[in-house]
């Protein structure tokens, strides 16, 4: 249908001068020129982009939706007028604020700069321009008129270093032959303008914010007659101007928005955030494009709309008169040409840069770059990992100092928050070169506090860590209580500090200060990590929660293999008992694979075994008995073991299996002549080991006393100790 026909003017004369003035008007036709759109991103859409890149879109590089907004502006120079924001909800929210408009967009971020080189872009545009042809003519852009401003853009993301490249494209249909201004630039009158800035703001409540940028106008006469009869013309405006204003959607157009209204009170507008006196935005270039193919029109009068609320009475709104020349076909067959690739700063067709770490707060860079490698992790290796677990898991580390440095600094690198010190060592000459928290001013004047030095090392390394450190002796087995109000304060800041969090590592430098932690941490169910050093040799293994209905069984915890409760190891040491004497790489290996897993290494032979070793009945540290005594008075069961060093082997049973051992080692030939003696010897050992059950359960403490008291008893434990060398159970730590 001819609608310019169909709406044309009711009177003839009229329709005859509007015809008249046509051509004497092109004659005196000017180039139109548009201002282009010029991108404006927000710094917190980098960190969404940064974000959704990380956790969701991770290598799919398929073209996200994303919301632009423009609005006219009054106070800023015309060249930084015409800005298409972007801002930091682009990706998730569709609001759009008030006297702002709508823009559709895409936003193709891909995986690598190769990738970005390597875009088809001239594709890329014609494919965004596709979608505005493609609504223009099926009408849906009548739905969505935001199409018109539409806009895409192909960015990669350097998520390492912060940079992100990108390259805006608004793409603007051409039309053939071009519009072109034929009379002057004219304005609204401030009174005009103030009632239209009342019309369009209440006719944008009652519709879709996508058809706020672009919408009819028309002028409604009133008779004068009517005016002065009508009692129900109660606005001044009207009765002073003449005439009300009528705000419609571009598909009025069709359903005859514009009948019977003079041509000259008939206006096309959209919301022109150009300040250029007679030069119209960007979007005009595709909504000339509709009026031609939707409206059939030749002559059209364009408001640009330029009006704010807030400065309504100024009325900086533009009207242009425009024309094109006379084709026979005013429909368009084919998609137009397309253009609108921005340009940069410097004028050319050249993509953009911008450097978030110059924005940033350090402290927020670290933030970032710290989840950085976890969060990569997630996009082809482990796509299952829960970090925001990992994260929020709080790890107590009972040792300060070669282990417990390594630890805290795989555990900044796994993204633990949350990392507490417990040590009552100060920082010694030895330390720095082994222990990494530590550095040589920290060894003055006597020596800093570990525990306490170690949490602001962390907090140099990574401000946004809750480190935090306590002076604190962990009571032991074999070891005097001295002050009994003493350690009971410190047994009771270590229960407190033990409820309080997720996970006990145990990396002290001594058996029987693994002890106590060991069975607090199965009294409450808490994950414990144990990592203990031999000279080339280590054990890491994990236990201490509790049975459950899909696990009734639990794995043995340190001590499930002794069959002697842990004594004073430091008493009557010579100095290279008395350090940490171990090959310097085992710590670190050691320290990792606690974090990591759990694991039995080997360095002489470079073998690593995993040992699944469960829960022995009699353990000093985890059997039931031992953990029901302490479960019902902690401190009464610490002080009653503190005292009577038989306490815990009775009430473990750890003392009725030695004295069956030693009862069943009397029924044993020990005879020491001839070959056939030292065979019946061994046989003797192997039958005593198969009836009594013992062997998954001996540790290296078999040889100390009390068989050091027997010659028997001392050959029976060594060869239980070639055992249990064997069976892998924890090598003895050298302190």
């Amino acid at each position: 249908m001819d609608w310019a026909r169909h709406y044309s003017l009711s009177s003839p004369e009229e329709q005859c001068q509007s015809k008249q003035l046509a051509p004497g008007s092109r004659a005196l036709a000017m180039d139109l020129k548009f201002v282009p759109f010029s991108s404006e991103i927000e710094l917190p859409f980098y960190a969404a982009l940064f974000a959704s890149k990380l956790d969701t879109d991770k290598l799919d590089d398929s073209s996200r939706p994303v919301i632009g907004l423009y609005e006219p502006r009054a106070t800023v120079e015309p060249a930084s007028g015409t800005r298409l924001q972007i801002h930091g909800n682009a990706l998730t929210s569709h609001h759009v604020p008030l006297g702002m408009s709508r823009a559709e967009g895409f936003i193709k971020n891909v995986n690598t700069v190769e990738d970005f080189k390597n875009t088809d872009k001239p594709a890329m545009l014609n494919k965004a321009a596709q979608q505005i042809w493609d609504a223009i003519q099926d009408g849906t852009i009548y739905s969505v008129p935001s199409l018109l401003s539409s806009f895409t853009v192909l960015s990669y993301a350097d998520l390492k270093k912060y940079r992100f490249t990108y390259w805006f494209a608004f793409p603007a249909l051409h039309s053939d032959p071009q519009w072109k201004r034929i009379g002057p630039v004219s304005r609204l009158s401030p009174q005009e303008s103030t009632t239209l800035v009342e019309k369009v703001g209440t006719w944008r409540y009652t519709i879709d914010n996508r058809e706020h940028g672009f919408f009819l106008v028309k002028k409604v006469r009133i008779d004068p007659e009517d005016i002065a009869t009508a009692s129900s013309i109660t606005d001044d405006n009207v009765v002073e101007l003449g005439f009300k204003w009528a705000v419609g959607s571009l598909r009025d157009f069709e359903k005859g928005f514009f009948k019977e209204i003079l041509e000259k009170d008939r206006y096309i507008a959209f919301v022109d955030p150009s300040n250029y006196e007679g030069n119209p935005s960007w979007p005009l270039r595709n909504l000339l494009v509709l009026i031609r193919q939707r409206y059939r029109l030749d002559t059209v009068q364009i408001l640009c709309y330029r009006d704010m609320h807030a400065k309504r009475h100024e009325a900086r709104s533009i009207i242009l008169q425009l024309a094109m020349d006379k084709v026979e076909n005013m429909s368009i067959l084919k998609m137009p040409k397309v253009t609108g690739w921005e340009r940069n700063t410097n004028g050319d067709l050249k993509a953009r840069i911008a450097n978030l770490a110059e924005y940033m707060d350090p402290s927020s860079l670290a933030d970032q770059a710290v989840d950085l490698n976890l969060k990569l992790m997630k996009w082809r290796i482990s796509p299952s990992l829960n970090l925001d677990m990992i994260k929020g898991t709080k790890c107590l580390l009972l040792g300060a100092g070669t282990l417990g440095s390594y630890v805290s600094r795989n555990l900044m690198g796994w993204g633990v928050r949350k990392i507490t010190f417990v040590d009552y060592g100060s920082v010694s000459f030895s330390n720095p070169v082994r222990q990494p928290l530590f550095e040589f001013g920290d060894c003055l004047n006597g020596g800093k506090p570990k525990a306490l030095q170690a949490a602001e090392a962390l907090k140099k390394i990574y401000p946004g860590v809750d480190a935090e450190g306590h002076v604190l002796s962990v009571p032991m087995l074999g070891h005097p209580m001295i002050d009994e109000v003493k350690t009971r304060a410190e047994f009771a800041k270590l229960q407190k500090l033990v409820e309080a969090h997720d996970v006990i590592f145990l990396l002290m430098d001594s058996r029987e200060s693994r002890w106590l932690p060991t069975v607090m941490g199965k009294a409450t169910g808490k994950i414990l990590i144990n990592a203990a050093l031999g000279f080339d040799t280590y054990v890491v293994m994990r236990h201490g929660q509790a049975p459950t209905d899909e696990a009734p069984e639990t794995v043995g915890c340190y001590f499930c293999n002794d069959v002697v409760i842990a004594g004073n190891s430091m008493k009557d040491q010579t100095l290279d008992q008395q350090c940490t004497v171990t090959r310097p790489g085992v710590a670190a290996i050691a320290s990792a694979l606690a974090v990591e897993l759990l694991i039995r290494g080997f360095l002489e032979t470079f073998q690593n075994m995993l040992i699944n070793g469960k829960a022995y009945p009699q353990c000093s540290g985890c059997s039931e008995p031992v953990v029901a005594a302490y479960a019902h008075d902690p401190w009464g069961f610490l002080k009653e073991a503190l005292e009577n060093r038989n306490y815990v082997a009775e009430l473990s049973g750890l003392a009725e299996v030695q004295r069956k051992a030693e009862a069943a080692a009397e029924e044993v030939d020990w005879s020491d002549d001839g070959a056939d003696g030292e065979a019946n010897e061994v046989e003797g050992e192997r039958s005593l080991l198969h009836r009594s059950r013992l062997a998954p359960t001996l540790s290296a403490d078999a040889y100390l006393p009390p068989y050091r008291s027997s010659r028997k008893m001392a050959r029976l434990a060594g060869y239980l100790f070639y055992v249990d060398v064997l069976l892998l159970s924890p090598p003895l730590e050298r302190t």
